[in-house]
């Protein structure tokens, strides 16, 4: 088969069901490397894009980062139930990053939402009962997941009533209600940076009050991490940074800086003890590409400055926030370390995307109903390319 782009067919065989219908006209990925995309549409004419949107926060140490990307050249296997020493690896570093949990273990998984279905299964598990989520957050497309997820779901393939069978199980919570009655409840389960709403982020202390009265009534705490996790707003995990000892923590996107989709459930061993007799396996839990490119990630984040390189990129974001600010561009601006969130004013969303993508920047948009701006450079974006997309947006913006 011909490797030449599209071999001069202009009909494209892919599916419109996938996100690539949000941007104007249909592109392919040829190359990229660390913030910068080589597209082609399908008659072949290429065109070069920097990428603020580090694929949803996966990518967040730039795409084909040299000190990562050959876990890539190691041979593939499976070899099911045995897992490999680079997972016992990953496994013992995560647990030793979220400080003061050395009685933690570590469960891979493959994909976000399914990490979330299990720590739910571990949750109801250990005290039955409903889970509650908060509004505003979005956690996966599994049922389970969907159930407590609030905003885009009408947008969601998977949302064909199957997800309201289980809406005697699940509650959903407003930012800032902490409930005076936890009877029947199992869990919480709270996103500290909504990325689907929009690059949110929860008030701290807000979470601080909600998660010592849940403990106070044996209610478990899970932190979805998935998205806001890695460094993608500052903190490794804003969960442990803000001191909140959720009992389980969520990983996924930037555990292998995209290059495989695993995901990490962690969580306190007790729990473990109600799941004695039971196990969750599936036929690529055991694959070794997943913790050789998790392994590679973390050798990364301990040899390099992430807290320089966070504060590097958030500086021209502030800068970029202020002026919008100041020309009432924008409103609900979130700064959240090197991520930028704001709602448009003069333009849609819709049209800041699309004039964003037509001058080589990739942004995204999200919020309940799309209507919000998210800006999410890798953090090894040179500073130059950092600076000429921001002016760029500026402009956009500007209209």
């Amino acid at each position: 088969m011909s490797n030449a782009v599209l071999d001069r067919e202009t009909t494209s065989y892919l599916s419109r069901l996938d996100e690539g219908g949000v941007l104007p006209g249909r592109y392919l990925l040829i190359d990229a490397e660390n913030a910068t995309l080589q597209l082609a549409d399908p008659t072949g004419r290429t065109r070069t894009c920097t990428d603020f949107m580090s694929a949803f926060a996966a990518v967040n140490f730039g795409h084909r980062n040299p000190a990562i990307v050959e876990a890539l050249r190691q041979p593939s296997d499976l070899a099911a139930p045995f897992q490999t020493a680079d997972a016992e690896l990953v496994a013992r570093w995560l647990c030793h990053r979220l400080e003061g949990t050395a009685d933690r273990r570590v469960l891979f998984q493959i994909g976000g939402s399914f990490a979330v279905s299990t720590a739910l299964a571990l949750a109801r598990r250990h005290r039955p009962g409903r889970v509650l989520g908060v509004r505003g957050a979005f956690h996966g497309l599994g049922v389970d997941a969907a159930a407590v997820t609030t905003v885009q779901r009408e947008f969601s393939l998977q949302d064909t009533g199957f997800v309201e069978l289980l809406d005697t199980e699940v509650g959903h919570l407003t930012p800032g209600e902490v409930p005076d009655d936890w009877s029947g409840v199992s869990c919480v389960i709270y996103e500290p940076v909504q990325g689907a709403n929009g690059y949110v982020p929860l008030d701290v202390d807000w979470l601080r009050r909600l998660s010592e009265s849940a403990r106070s009534a044996g209610v478990l705490l899970i932190a979805d991490e998935i998205q806001c996790g890695f460094h993608r707003h500052g903190p490794f995990s804003p969960s442990t940074a803000a001191g909140l000892d959720p009992d389980v923590v969520l990983f996924s996107k930037s555990l292998t800086n995209g290059m495989y989709p695993l995901s990490a459930v962690v969580y306190k061993q007790h729990l473990e003890r109600d799941a004695a007799d039971v196990y969750l396996a599936h036929t690529f839990q055991t694959g070794t590409m997943g913790p050789a490119a998790a392994v590679a990630v973390a050798a990364y984040l301990d040899s390099h400055d992430i807290a320089a390189m966070a504060a590097a990129v958030e500086r021209p974001l502030r800068e970029l926030a202020d002026r919008l600010i100041a020309a009432g561009l924008a409103d609900a601006v979130h700064v959240t370390g090197p991520a930028l969130s704001f709602r448009p004013i003069a333009r849609t969303s819709r049209a800041v995307v699309a004039a964003a993508f037509e001058a080589g920047v990739l942004v995204f948009a999200g919020g309940r109903r799309g209507e919000r701006i998210r800006i999410a450079p890798p953090l090894t974006v040179p500073d130059d390319q950092l600076r000429a997309g921001v002016d760029t947006l500026w402009n956009v913006l500007k209209g």
